[in-house]
């Protein structure tokens, strides 16, 4: 008899956490979007932090950032073509830390997008410096608002 009343407390268990899941999360309703990152760029000294983390244009971009080219074959900054894609740019206050701002993913979730960035913080440096991560979408994506979410 207990084993019977045990076995049917954890198929209820298990039944909820099923249907749980399924409520949070439904199928389909969240797309994988992928993206390049974009290398070699500085932001501005003097520039206000971006509000929004979309950016469309090449005006708009250049007034932010700045390219930083360095010797040999990969020291060239990534090219962007706004006719085909759009940045979405993270940038923090500038810090005397090693730090370092990584993009983990890009998924549409309904009619937003959510950038999942994971930010890693290091020794203190004789320096300062801006961190920013700069991530190129496909157009196709560029009327949906995007959301940032820092991960640890």
């Amino acid at each position: 008899m207990k084993t019977k009343t045990i076995c049917a407390a954890l198929l209820c268990a298990l039944l909820c956490l099923v249907s749980c899941s399924r409520q949070t999360a439904p199928a389909g309703d969240s797309q994988e979007i992928p993206f390049q990152v974009a290398q070699r760029y500085f932001f501005k000294q003097g520039q206000p932090l971006p509000e929004n983390p979309k950016i469309i244009s090449r005006e708009a971009f250049d007034r932010l950032f700045g390219m930083a080219a360095v010797m040999g074959p990969d020291g060239r900054p990534t090219a962007i073509d706004f006719e085909k894609q759009f940045a979405v740019a993270v940038v923090w206050q500038v810090t005397d830390r090693s730090t370092e701002i990584e993009p983990i993913s890009v998924t549409r979730v309904g009619d937003k997008l959510q950038y999942r960035y994971r930010v890693t913080e290091g020794e203190p440096q004789s320096f300062q410096m801006q961190p920013l991560s700069i991530i190129l979408i496909d157009r196709q994506y560029v009327d949906l608002p995007v959301d940032l979410v820092q991960t640890k």
